[in-house]
């Protein structure tokens, strides 16, 4: 079981074409590894705007938010996609404030990341911990589509969440690193593939973490 000082949803693929659904691997030409020297490579030619025109909340849980700053500028198609990714990281943290009961987080995953999302909202409950504040998804992209497959990078921020008893709902005397400086800011992966019912979900997750290049891009 992850620990609960390593609670983020981060499997190391080598490239999105281990979806096995013709998404094309972006940045095959070098590998992803997490905080190492390789990253996935944006292309113009697939990136949708990085430009935001709205700020979205999404409530997960009583103190527990997700904002997103949502990407201007979306075909309808890209639109589905990003609300696929995002409402599987808003669904993760209902788990964990819920203890276990809001499920909704498996129907948005499958594969790998239900595996992965399923063990991670465990080490919270296992330990019967759980979460306030706010984590911010920011510069989301769409940065390739083929066929059923896709993959949207996104910077995340969780400094503002902050662990608890879930009893008590006080803040635990020792936090993980994840949530402080500079760790706490990231950029995740997340291969996407579109089911039979039309429905997008998230297949996998890559990272790149600070010292990362593509990590510290996402320092504000």
């Amino acid at each position: 079981m992850i620990s609960v000082d390593s609670m983020r949803m981060r499997v190391v693929l080598a490239a999105v074409a281990l979806l096995g659904t013709g998404c094309s691997a972006a940045g095959a030409d070098r590998p992803f590894a997490p905080g190492g020297e390789a990253a996935p490579v944006r292309t113009e030619q697939t990136a949708a705007p990085l430009s935001t025109q709205e700020v979205r909340t999404i409530q997960a849980g009583r103190n527990m938010s997700v904002q997103v700053e949502w990407p201007a500028g979306l075909t309808s198609g890209h639109q589905a996609i990003v609300e696929a990714f995002t409402s599987s990281y808003a669904s993760s943290w209902k788990a964990v404030t819920s203890q276990g009961e809001d499920k909704g987080y498996l129907g948005a995953a499958e594969d790998q990341a239900a595996r992965d999302s399923y063990t991670w909202v465990q080490s919270f409950v296992g330990k019967n911990r759980s979460v306030t504040g706010t984590a911010k998804l920011y510069a989301v992209q769409v940065a390739s589509v083929t066929g059923r497959g896709a993959e949207v990078d996104a910077c995340v921020d969780e400094s503002a969440v902050k662990v608890t008893d879930a009893t008590t709902g006080d803040p635990v005397p020792e936090q993980p690193d994840w949530t402080k400086p500079p760790t706490a800011t990231y950029l995740q992966v997340a291969a996407i593939r579109r089911g039979a019912d039309g429905r997008w979900r998230v297949k996998a997750y890559m990272h790149a973490t600070y010292p990362h290049q593509r990590a510290k891009e996402c320092a504000r």
